[in-house]
């Protein structure tokens, strides 16, 4: 009977531990060393201990704070925690944890404008910390954190991870929910196994990870790590290791559709990145406050760009806030590039070579290098995102091309135009709003020893003067040596500053614009050769009145459109210019001028035979 007393008094005993014995006295004891270790501030709001169904402690509302450079909200908020204790080593005196389970946690990630991560003061204290000695300190802070995973089985539910960039002008936020995190075997010189589940919002792409990492040792290093992830219908594959506070890891990534993206970019044809390979080291201790310099290193990286039947060979090193980046192809092809283009024709950009820089949301083309419709292309521009109205300009020259396969490229039209062409340009875009862009930007295009087949100037010269068969035979093309326009890129279309053109018989000098709806308006000065200008005079003597150092100078205006120009005789001008001549003829006679004055009646006088017939 007494032994029965005894033995109840002793469940009793045990059942009222929970409530005698208040383990809140201990909290205050060890906090601090956590929040030592930390060196951010912790709070737990209550601890008890359990003895059914197994033996452990349970912790409820903990947090710990946030670097306040960074954010006054916590860091990591957890509704509740529970470790549960092995009960046969506490026969030996031993405290052995068996599982640490935690349910529902809030883990928030922050990136500033220079790059830093609030993960990056975890453990150490910049104010207090002595130069030079930061690694060694932030790993012997964190040694003793290795207890909270250092466990038979690590399991987590529930979880939320928040990250939130601040490196561009309008932050960016992710979050990663129901997070399922567990650990296996995380011992001293065990090899433990980790799985990871999510789901990445708010694009709602699934992630899984699993893979194994040891063994552990007793200075942090690992020297295998093993993972096989998947994020949504992207696989991926990691090995590598810790050694000397240092990770690197070799990623592979096999194959990436871009219609795996669940972002709608407007492509009309599919775009894959294949064979992706990234060498990547970061410090896990770094000596001081991680900035740009000493954090996340990817060198190198190499991938395909795949475009339909054409593949773009990239390779880059740098860090998330400057990437260089560098592409070569042996060709391109119009048909499989990814956005609608309006050409009538596939066309083909070869030997292409490039080399750009990205910084954030700016990118810098430090160089592009190309070969189509047999000239070579140059060019070099930058797109800057980080302004409050986006901004791209691009700077460069096209020699030595085939004018003709360009425009029969381009458009279509009963014209064509044949020689070759050099072209140089500078222009600049912006969208201020509503992403409506303002493009501007000067060009010179010059188009020597060709014709322009499809309109003959001599025979719209004959029929701008009503003089029919005047002007000879017609070929119903033009051939020049040279035509030489400077314009300038407009909201409406192209205005021509001024447009020079060079033929055997003819020169023209002009402005005008042409719009983008194909509309045409030029006016000028048309100068022809001394045979063709003494057969205008012939049929048209007051034309001499326009002859200049022995040329005729006869004004124009061409109307229409470029696929069909209509070339008319300014008549205004030229009556203002012969009025102008006549009044100088004049004044030079009645200042005494006798020969001018005989040669103002001859010229009268023939004047009024071609007039009146007599």
């Amino acid at each position: 009977m007494g032994v029965v007393i005894v033995i109840g008094l002793c469940l009793v005993v045990i059942l009222l531990l929970p409530v005698l014995l208040d383990l809140n006295r201990y909290r205050d004891r060890y906090l601090p060393l956590l929040e030592q270790a930390l060196h951010r501030p912790v709070d737990v709001q209550d601890v008890r201990l359990t003895i059914f169904p197994t033996l452990g402690v349970r912790l409820r509302d903990i947090t710990i704070a946030d670097d306040q450079a960074f954010s006054p909200t916590p860091f990591v908020t957890i509704p509740s925690a529970e470790v549960v204790i092995q009960w046969k080593p506490l026969l030996s005196r031993r405290i052995q944890v068996e599982h640490v389970v935690i349910q529902n946690p809030i883990v928030r990630v922050i990136r500033t404008q220079d790059g830093m991560l609030n993960t990056a003061t975890i453990g150490k204290d910049p104010s207090l910390q002595p130069p030079g000695k930061g690694a060694s300190g932030t790993e012997g802070s964190l040694k003793p954190l290795l207890g909270v995973f250092a466990v038979e089985r690590f399991s987590m539910t529930g979880g939320i991870l928040q990250y939130e960039d601040r490196s561009q002008e309008h932050s960016r936020s992710y979050q990663l929910d129901n997070l399922a995190f567990v650990t296996n075997s995380v011992q001293i010189g065990q090899t433990a196994s980790i799985q990871v589940q999510g789901m990445v919002m708010p694009y709602r792409l699934s992630l899984e990870m699993n893979g194994r990492f040891g063994p552990l040792q007793s200075n942090l290093d690992v020297p295998v790590i093993d993972v096989v992830g998947r994020l949504g219908k992207v696989e991926a594959t990691a090995q590598g290791k810790v050694m000397d506070g240092r990770l690197e890891l070799d990623v592979q990534i096999p194959n990436v559709s871009i219609d795996d993206i669940p972002v709608d970019l407007g492509l009309v044809k599919p775009v894959a990145l294949k064979q992706i390979q990234a060498h990547l080291m970061a410090p896990l201790f770094p000596n001081q406050r991680l900035a740009q310099s000493s954090g996340v290193r990817i060198d190198p990286l190499t991938l395909d760009l795949q475009l339909g039947g054409s593949t773009i060979h990239l390779s880059g090193k740098g860090t998330p806030s400057r990437f260089d980046l560098s592409g070569e192809s042996p060709a391109v092809f119009s048909q499989d590039f990814p956005l609608a283009l309006s050409v009538q024709r596939p066309f083909s950009l070869e030997s292409i070579r490039f080399e750009a820089v990205i910084q954030g949301a700016r990118v810098d083309l430090m160089s592009l290098n190309a070969n189509a419709f047999k000239g070579s292309v140059k060019a070099h521009g930058k797109w800057d995102g980080t302004l409050s109205a986006p901004m791209f300009s691009l700077q460069g020259n096209f020699k030595h091309f085939a004018v003709e396969p360009i425009l029969q490229t381009v458009r279509s039209s009963s014209l064509s135009l044949t020689g070759t062409g050099e072209l140089n340009w500078s222009i600049a875009a912006s969208w201020p709003t509503s992403w409506r862009s303002k493009v501007n930007g000067p060009f010179r295009l010059r188009i020597q020893n060709g014709q322009l087949i499809g309109f003959d100037l001599v025979q719209a010269m004959e029929e701008a003067l009503q003089l029919p068969g005047l002007l000879g035979e017609t070929t119903g093309s033009t051939k020049f040596s040279l035509i030489d326009t400077q314009a300038d890129l407009e909201e409406t279309g192209l205005a021509i500053r001024q447009l020079t053109l060079d033929a055997p018989d003819f020169s023209l000098l002009g402005a005008g614009h042409i719009g983008f709806n194909r509309s045409l308006t030029l006016q000028g000065n048309l100068a022809v050769s001394p045979a063709l200008g003494d057969r205008i005079i012939q049929r048209f003597p007051m034309a001499k009145i326009a002859r200049q150092q022995g040329r005729l100078v006869l004004p124009f205006q061409v109307l229409g459109t470029v696929q069909e120009p209509v070339l008319q005789l300014d008549t205004k001008s030229f009556g203002d210019q012969v009025k102008k001549n006549v009044e100088h003829r004049l004044e030079k006679a009645l200042q005494g001028d006798e020969q001018e004055l005989q040669q103002l009646l001859k010229d009268g006088e023939e004047l009024l035979r071609q007039l009146f017939g007599k």
